[in-house]
């Protein structure tokens, strides 16, 4: 199962910097670079910890009992997704400039939907390699 987190956590990694290098590259054509550097490494960390926290998790699960798996990937979005209600609003209680709420809001919902179908594309080709194992 290392081997299997190790992959997830370089691939969940990469893909989160390949999203802010893309990220990166259009607000410095657009000229907002400066202004919303703030922003996008909010979005940034947040993935990176919720990538990683997922993946050590599920790690943790795996070791303990595969049949708490369907309970953990329900409960883990859950969390996932509550946590980023809690971050996408403290941003928005904390600034006023409508453009720059307006980035934040889109960029963070860009990474989060595109890493919730690599989550979910990873995780279910793994556990069809459990499922025939077992």
């Amino acid at each position: 199962m290392n081997k299997v987190v190790n992959t997830y956590l370089m691939q969940s990694t990469a893909l989160v910097l390949l999203l802010t290098l893309i990220a990166t590259a259009y607000l410095w054509l657009r000229g907002d670079g400066a202004q919303m550097a703030g922003p996008l490494g909010i979005v940034v960390v947040f993935q990176l910890v919720a990538c990683w926290a997922y993946g050590l998790v599920w790690k943790s699960v795996v070791s303990s009992s595969t049949a708490s798996l369907p309970t953990f990937y329900l409960a883990a979005s859950g969390f996932r997704m509550f946590v980023a209600i809690v971050v996408v609003m403290a941003f928005l209680f904390m600034n006023e400039d409508k453009q720059v709420i307006r980035f934040f809001v889109i960029a963070f919902l860009f990474f989060y939907f595109l890493i919730l179908i690599y989550d979910t594309l990873f995780f279910v080709k793994v556990e069809k390699k459990i499922q025939q194992k077992g």
